[in-house]
């Protein structure tokens, strides 16, 4: 829908055998100690002894993964979700973000580059294959998304759009379109900036993507609207390796944790509810990954 080079040699030295007695008097900075973490995951190991959880996101989604390129903060609803695991380990928020794209993700996960993957993260069997997921952390529908004068009602099966030309990106997207609406005219883009140009442009009718590309398109574009449709959802997660099971089990816990004591929803309604104008939608089950 963000002193000068001392010149005299006798100052200097007065100076840095103060600063040491200072140094030698001063209280020593506490480190956080954390209560509950498994003793046998390397990746919490990597975190605790580098001070930072390294997370991969991309950092131009509205409401889940924003940077602003001024102040270098990050905002939205899976990067608040980072900095209160990273927080969950080190008793501290340290979060350092490396950018992602879904042809990179898996790699990354792969070769240790990252410790978990936030960024709107569709569970499927084939990226099970390669990586492991902890949550979901989100359900997702389709995004439906047309101008605001378009006149298009409540959708209840992706068919109802046989009639219009539908624009969206090469991939998944496209192929689900190919078999869903057999027959329609399907505009295919490389990117979501080109699709909503050609949705803004009148080449076509509206834009179909995964719900949150929509809220993100929503949140960035005057004049257009996210179309209320009933399409089934789909199981998002927190992608993680495969080698580290008990990391997965840990981000498990706490999501769950998050979850019943009210957090995620909250974060949801302060990051994507400003957007969107609806409350939270129902938590995902933690462990149901929604394969069959």
């Amino acid at each position: 829908m963000r002193p000068a080079p001392l010149r005299v040699a006798a100052a200097a030295i007065a100076v840095s055998f103060a600063l040491g007695l200072s140094a030698c008097s001063a209280p020593a900075a506490e480190t956080p100690v954390v209560e509950g973490l498994p003793d046998d995951s390397p990746t919490i190991d990597r975190v605790i002894s580098a001070g930072e959880l390294v997370v991969g996101t991309p950092d131009d989604m509205p409401g889940f993964n924003l940077l602003d390129p001024i102040s270098g903060e990050y905002t939205g609803f899976e990067a608040r979700l980072a900095e209160l695991l990273s927080e969950r380990i080190l008793g501290e928020t340290s979060v350092r973000h490396v950018a992602v794209t879904t042809d990179t993700r898996e790699a990354l996960i792969q070769n240790g580059t990252v410790d978990a993957v936030l960024s709107t993260y569709q569970i499927t069997s084939e990226r099970l294959e390669k990586i492991d997921f902890a949550g979901p952390d989100l359900l997702l529908g389709t995004g439906i998304v047309s101008a605001e004068a378009l006149d298009l009602d409540e959708v209840t099966d992706l068919s109802e759009l046989a009639d219009l030309r539908l624009i969206t990106t090469a991939g998944a997207a496209a192929d689900l379109l190919t078999q869903a609406v057999p027959g329609a005219e399907i505009i295919v883009f490389d990117s979501v900036v080109s699709c909503v140009q050609a949705l803004m442009d009148g080449r076509g009718d509206v834009f179909i993507n995964n719900e949150a590309t929509a809220i993100a398109v929503l949140s960035l574009v005057d004049g257009v609207k996210i179309v209320p449709n009933t399409l089934p959802l789909s199981s998002f997660g927190i992608g993680v390796s495969k080698d580290d099971p008990a990391f997965t089990d840990f981000v498990n816990a706490f999501l769950e944790e998050i979850i019943e004591d009210g957090t995620w929803a909250e974060i949801w309604e302060e990051e994507i509810t400003p957007i969107t104008g609806k409350p939270a939608p129902a938590a995902p089950v933690v462990g149901d990954l929604g394969l069959e």
